[in-house]
């Protein structure tokens, strides 16, 4: 009876455990779909300033745009060209404190930077 009871139970959680491998669904992020694809960007500050490095690498020249937008949506920069590599330094000393996105769209991929600027002696950027 009591061998009935365990193996019953082992039962269970094999199918709980298998069920379970077969629900978690493992979707890639967009960012690493974009890496697959051959899309990559980064950004970076420049030591000791209020500017920013952009770079975007693609695997073809195809359609390329770059937007800076606040949370708001209000648009700050925009430009759209063809290139595999796209290279621009942005100087944030104007701008207000705040958290701003850099979206960069390439096919059907768009990658989200985000960037916070905060007031102090000199002008914090953090990026997430």
């Amino acid at each position: 009876m009591k061998t009935t009871i365990i193996s019953k139970s082992l039962l269970a959680v094999a199918l709980t455990l298998t069920m379970a491998s077969f629900t978690s669904d493992k979707k890639e992020s967009s960012a690493e779909a974009a890496k697959r694809d051959g899309f990559g960007a980064s950004i970076f500050q420049v030591a000791h300033s209020s500017k920013v490095k952009l770079a975007v690498n693609t695997a073809d020249e195809s359609r390329l745009r770059v937007t800076l937008r606040d949370t708001r949506g209000k648009i700050y920069y925009d430009e759209s060209n063809k290139t595999n590599q796209y290279r621009r330094t942005f100087d944030l000393a104007d701008m207000s404190d705040g958290t701003y996105y850099f979206e960069i769209a390439h096919k059907d991929h768009t990658l989200k930077k985000e960037l916070k600027l905060q007031t102090t002696p000199d002008k914090a950027i953090t990026f997430q």
